[in-house]
């Protein structure tokens, strides 16, 4: 979870620096007149390219830009001189990426005045994920797939008093898939599985909107598909990335695992508005009759070596299927008074149920021992309820107030039923939980000075889920200072989730800190800087088997200190020449140690230990520069050096050197 969590951050920097890419700026485009339209585009176009070192796959899984020719972006415009065109008054269309890049993106919008709006927004990601480091530091984990995602709206009638909606949305995910399985048992080995996976999502629906007695009324009626496809099967030695299958414990001669899983979630949602001065109020209610139905049908052989005496042979299957209905009902109603000008309340209630009912069944047979074990699930049930209240006083132009309480009821039921040889038991359960917050906050504001704190103090009586909320607090602290061209703002959090350790709940620790500023004292020159700093500590009770012994009431920790610098800085030289330079770096130091930790049986065990804390380094400065050619044609150029390196882990850390020759066109 930690290594998770560091690589998403420092993704996440990454994107926020932003890859070597597009041109700075070009030339507005005026467009040129073609009868009654005028036409106006923007497109650049060129080649990047890459020179790698380090381990490529976990450069692919945070970056993975590489070599070729391809439309880095660009818009075309097309608009009707006089605003009422034949077919459409104006026509937009914007790309990115096309051709070779992993991140690919375009938009369309079409739109002829009080009579339609068509909207159109395609994205194509390339998803590689090398998977989490295994206990033999194998990487026998790989996802290598395709991401695709579309999505369709036309509204008729876009200004008129009762307006009409059609859309369709599309999501697939393809590509190949490694995994691994134990299958016959802790004794037995680990073995490489391969998937060919298929994933698809789907969405029809249609809606309107129209104003009735004072209300502005908007309703939807939808239809939503998924299906999983995905069938699995002993990968071979020779496939790349897949190593060979150990020769120890046991062996797997046949292994082969088929699950359908399909649903259909047909569902209404409607939305009220109504504003009478000092009081406002909005609704939204949605309603989804879910339905689903899956069968997992796996089958393996093999045989387990035994200390002394012939090997066990073990033939196996496993049956999984399920046909259930999921209803959802979910609403909530705001309210808005306005008594006074300095005065402002409002109440928020919420409702929340969803039920799984139907019957889900599990079997699994042992063909060499002749046994069986079933497990089946017919109810979970959450029912939750929610009220807020918000009090915000203004007395002054240059301070306020504000207070809140916030209450929440919710209970969770549920229903099993577990077979076993000669065991029949029924486990209905249920279970409240209550929630009572409270809120407080006041800004002032001088000068060109704003402070800003708040404060939030809960407590929940019996968390749902072990990471969840019990007795917690945040403070939250904000002050931002502008001058002229100069901002600069500050900013602190701490939150603190104050649960008793035990196996079934955990206690945490995070605070931030940041400081960020920009400056442009010219119009030829710009500045902009940042740090942050996220300090994260959590602790959670465990219990393990180690040298055959069980070991409980021990505790395992996490603990991160991320570090994140920014800057940059932009130079323009007349309209022809635009510079821009700028570095990123990201570190989490963990909690100081350079090597992994070990450990005894009244401690977590080393895989443990070495997993509490996950020291990382990325950097990536970058440069860039764009020349005017001539009016209409812009040279573009640009550099980004990656560096990524865990201290704990040996292979894989990468370094990249990637950049971009292009030329933008204006016409």
């Amino acid at each position: 979870m930690g290594r998770l969590s560091a690589l998403f951050l420092i993704t996440q920097a990454a994107w926020a620096q932003m890859p070597v890419a597009p041109a700075l700026t070009s030339e507005p485009a005026t467009g040129e007149n073609v009868s009654n339209y005028n036409i106006a585009a923007n497109v650049e176009n060129g080649y990047r390219f890459l020179s790698a070192g380090g381990n490529f796959e976990q450069y692919r899984s945070s970056v993975n830009y590489g070599n070729g020719i391809r439309l880095f972006a660009g818009s075309v415009s097309i608009t009707s001189r006089e605003g009422h065109g034949r077919l459409f008054d104006q026509l937009t269309l914007h790309f990115q990426g096309l051709g070779n890049d992993p991140y690919q993106a375009a938009t369309l919008s079409i739109e002829k005045n009080r009579l339609y709006r068509y909207d159109m927004s395609w994205r194509l990601n390339d998803y590689f994920n090398p998977g989490l480091v295994s206990g033999t530091g194998e990487g026998e984990h790989l996802f290598d797939t395709q991401f695709r995602t579309q999505d369709h709206t036309l509204t008729i009638l876009p200004q008129s008093r009762a307006t009409f909606f059609l859309g369709f949305s599309d999501s697939t995910q393809e590509g190949p898939a490694y995994s691994s399985i134990q299958p016959l048992g802790a004794g037995g080995d680990v073995f490489p599985l391969f998937s060919d996976l298929r994933l698809a999502w789907r969405e029809y629906r249609i809606g309107n909107e129209f104003r009735i007695l004072g209300l502005r009324v908007n309703w939807m009626r939808g239809w939503e598909d998924f299906k999983d496809d995905t069938g699995s099967v002993l990968a071979v030695s020779g496939v790349p990335g897949v190593p060979p299958q150990p020769a120890s414990d046991s062996s797997l001669t046949a292994f082969e695992r088929a699950a359908p899983d399909h649903g259909t979630g047909p569902f209404w949602r409607v939305a009220l508005f109504a504003d009478h001065g000092i009081f406002s109020m909005n609704g939204r209610f949605t309603y989804t009759a879910g339905r689903g139905a899956f069968v997992l049908n796996e089958n393996s052989a093999g045989s387990l070596l035994n200390a002394s005496g012939p090997a066990t042979p073990i033939h196996q299957q496993v049956v999984t299927f399920g046909n259930a209905e999921r209803p959802v009902a979910t609403g909530n109603l705001n309210l808005s008074l306005e008594p006074h000008r300095t005065l402002t309340i409002t109440n928020s209630t919420s409702f929340y149920n969803v039920r799984t009912l139907g019957d889900s069944y599990f079997s699994q047979f042992d063909n060499a021992t002749q046994t069986s074990t079933s497990f089946s699930y017919n109810y979970l049930g959450i029912r939750t309820i929610s009220n807020d209240t918000h009090l915000n006083y203004q007395s002054s132009r240059w301070w306020g107030t504000s207070a809140g309480y916030h209450y929440s009821d919710r209970l969770i039921a549920s229903n099993e039923v577990f077979t076993a040889p000669g065991v029949l038991s029924s486990l209905p359960a249920s279970q409240i939980n209550r929630l009572q917050s409270g809120t407080a906050g006041a800004w002032i504001s001088a000068k060109g000075l704003t402070v800003t704190l708040s404060a939030e103090i809960g407590s929940a009586s019996r968390p749902f889920t072990p990471k969840a909320d019990g007795n917690y607090h945040a403070l939250d602290g904000r002050i931002q200072y502008k001058h002229q061209t100069l901002r600069l703002s500050a900013s602190a959090n701490a939150n603190y989730n104050a649960n008793s350790i035990s196996i079934t709940s955990y206690g945490s620790q995070a605070r931030s800190y940041s400081v960020t500023g920009d400056w442009t004292p010219r119009s030829w020159f710009s500045a902009d800087a940042g740090f942050e700093r996220l300090h994260l500590y959590t602790i959670g009770g465990i219990s393990y088997f180690a040298d055959s012994q069980l070991v409980q009431n021990a505790s395992s920790t996490y603990i991160s200190n991320v570090n994140s610098v920014h800057a940059g800085i932009r130079l323009t030289a007349g309209k022809r020449v635009e510079i821009y330079a700028g570095y990123a770096r990201v570190q989490d130091v963990g909690d100081g140690r350079s090597t992994p930790a070990g450990a005894d049986l009244q401690n977590p065990a080393p895989a443990f230990a070495a997993a509490q804390t996950f020291p990382v380094a990325f950097q990536s400065p970058q440069a860039r520069i764009s020349i005017a050619i001539s009016k209409n044609v812009r040279w573009n150029a640009g550099y980004q050096y990656y560096g990524y390196r865990e201290p704990f882990y040996t292979g894989f850390d990468f370094r990249a050197n990637t950049g971009f020759s292009s030329l933008s066109f204006v016409f």
